[in-house]
């Protein structure tokens, strides 16, 4: 998988991951919400992306994004005096929503598109495997009297809104995520082989 990035006219940053004939951009919209756009150069037949160590800068960003979902982590500064404290203030405050966007028997966030209704936007499924994050991104059937979720043959994108979003105040965390994406090389150099070496010797080692 390759890992481009460049700015946007409005100086924003936008990551590209590209693998083979698929590709997912990251990017901030002119809107200031924030998107996550699949792509394929064929027709839409597989809309799964994967995420494995082998890019372990990307993977360790989300990694990081299901801990801070797991531990209702969305405020960095914001001290619990431990974390049952922290989980039941949230759930509290947005129950309902939270327990919609991750299931944690399943480690898996579902996020439903800020762009409409939920009962048309387009869906990402985020799903934690033992060694990898398998990405999934759905449209709806389109129903009557209901705005349709942009999308193409071609891509599906994702939006989440900086305010208004369904799911606040956990788009927070999606927000932080984008935020942090712009430290990740497209070439990792030694700090990336160190990690994939032992990565590749831990796997030799459990042999």
């Amino acid at each position: 998988m390759k890992v481009n990035k460049k700015n946007d006219e409005n100086g924003y940053h936008m990551i590209e991951l590209e693998d083979n004939d698929k590709s997912l951009t990251i990017f901030y919209g002119g809107n200031l919400d924030l998107y996550w756009t699949f792509r394929s150069r064929d027709v839409l037949l597989d809309n799964e992306f994967i995420i494995t160590k082998e890019n372990y800068g990307v993977y360790n960003l989300f990694a990081k994004l299901f801990y801070d979902m797991e531990n209702i982590n969305i405020y960095e500064d914001q001290h619990f005096y431990n974390n049952e404290a922290r989980k039941e203030y949230y759930k509290l405050y947005n129950k309902s929503n939270y327990n919609i966007l991750y299931n944690e028997e399943q480690k898996l966030i579902t996020w439903y598109s800020d762009e409409t209704a939920w009962v048309i936007a387009n869906i990402l499924k985020i799903k934690k495997e033992k060694d990898s994050f398998k990405l999934e991104f759905y449209i709806q059937p389109k129903i009557e009297g209901f705005d349709e979720d942009f999308h193409s043959k071609h891509y599906i994108p994702i939006r989440f809104r900086n305010s208004g979003s369904f799911y606040e105040p956990f788009n927070v965390i999606f927000m932080r995520m984008y935020n942090h994406m712009k430290d990740v090389d497209d070439v990792l150099d030694d700090c990336h082989q160190i990690h994939i070496e032992e990565y590749l010797h831990q796997k030799v080692k459990k042999k």
